[in-house]
């Protein structure tokens, strides 16, 4: 037997690495005949599928990426969103909706929606989502609900690992009253109905793109953000508390005397 020659075996780590963080992303198809390409669909289609863990943001994060734009259709919306994010395997953690605001030239997150409002601007096939649809959905629930992200926090971590400190993000308190106030409502009451204090949901408003190198951008954006919302969740979770609940449903009972928005600063016709 040759002898050894005393030299240490690498080991494997023996370090327990994070149990990864499954994202779920969806974006729009077109809705304006000036805006062929929809920018927040040209931005989900083409994350990646995995974010590693690194040093400074030690979660793997699971980038799942709706096989298919959303129609810009208030029913279409109605009809698909609680079947994607319940047929999505793994479950999402994070629901994560990107949608085009063609009438800014900045990023936006944003915090909340409106549950009415969306019965002035016509979707893609002409319809509207009337005041009699939002009752019979929604009867019990507030008239504005607020994702349950520390945006706060979300928002100083973002801003910290875009490369470029020149790209022009900003937090907004309202999705409008068009097709992204609607799918985040959607999303955020599809939560609220389980469990009312989680609703691990963002929205993020992004301008139009035109080029290959807008787009770049744009995904630089939207990863930047991914990583904060985790890197967040990890240190405050997803759950409102007590005090900012108490807040909020203060401010939806002043909100409840005009519950939606005039006008939809995120729409340009």
């Amino acid at each position: 037997m040759p002898r050894s020659s005393g030299a240490a075996v690498p080991q494997p780590s023996q370090e327990k690495t994070e149990d990864p963080v499954t994202v779920l992303v969806t974006g729009f198809g077109p809705f304006l005949e000036k805006y062929p390409t929809n920018s927040s669909w040209s931005i989900a289609s083409t994350l990646p599928a995995i974010l590693p863990a690194t040093p400074l943001h030690p979660t793997p994060i699971r980038i799942i990426v709706h096989h298919e734009p959303i129609r810009v259709a208030y029913h279409a919306v109605t009809d698909t969103i609680p079947a994607i994010i319940d047929s999505c395997a793994p479950k999402p953690d994070i629901v994560f909706h990107i949608g085009l605001a063609a009438g800014r030239t900045f990023y936006t997150l944003e915090r909340g929606a409106h549950r009415t409002g969306y019965n002035s601007i016509p979707d893609v096939d002409g319809r509207l989502f009337s005041e009699a649809e939002v009752a019979a959905r929604w009867p019990h629930l507030p008239p504005i609900l607020k994702t349950a992200f520390k945006t706060d926090d979300v928002w100083r971590r973002w801003r910290a690992q875009l490369p470029d400190s020149n790209i022009d993000i900003r937090p907004s308190e309202d999705a409008g009253n068009f097709m992204c106030g609607f799918i985040y409502y959607n999303t955020l009451a599809h939560f609220y109905e389980q469990k009312d204090e989680e609703r691990p949901v963002t929205f993020l408003h992004v301008p139009n793109l035109p080029t290959k190198k807008d787009v770049d951008q744009g995904r630089e954006v939207a990863c930047a953000l991914i990583r904060a919302m985790v890197d967040s969740r990890r240190e405050h979770g997803v759950t409102d508390g007590i005090a900012e609940k108490l807040v909020n449903r203060a401010a939806e009972i002043v909100a409840n005397k005009d519950e939606g928005p005039k006008t939809d600063v995120n729409f340009v016709a």
